[in-house]
């Protein structure tokens, strides 16, 4: 049986400094797939409430915002009208984090340089 040697030298201290250079360069794009998904199950009667997400959110920072007066009421209560966008729901960002959770995993595995 053939036997390898292989030497391994880690720098624990260097992983952590590594790993957040490369969490805040690809965070934007991250972001900018989890407010797609989201705004999949958004209310969209008028489109205003998705194209608020557009113009308010933040992925660079993480910061995912939809910025209308009835924006927070809507997340919560009524019945989404579903003439517009079949897939409405209320709370739109839970529903969307219970079905592409892994999705949103694999794709910072890959954005971090993972496999």
């Amino acid at each position: 049986m053939a036997q390898t040697q292989v030497k391994l030298v880690l720098n624990p201290r260097g992983l952590p400094a590594t790993l957040a250079i490369r969490w805040k360069a690809q965070l934007g794009a991250l972001s900018t797939q989890v407010l797609m998904d989201c705004n999949r199950y958004a209310r969209d009667d008028t489109g205003r409430l998705i194209a608020s997400s557009r113009t308010a959110s933040i992925p660079a920072e993480g910061k995912l915002c939809w910025s209308t007066p009835y924006a927070r009421r809507v997340y919560y209560t009524g019945t989404p009208s579903h003439a517009h966008n079949a897939a409405a729901s209320l709370r739109w960002c839970e529903k969307a984090r219970a079905i592409h959770t892994r999705a949103w995993a694999q794709t910072a595995v890959k954005l971090l340089g993972g496999e």
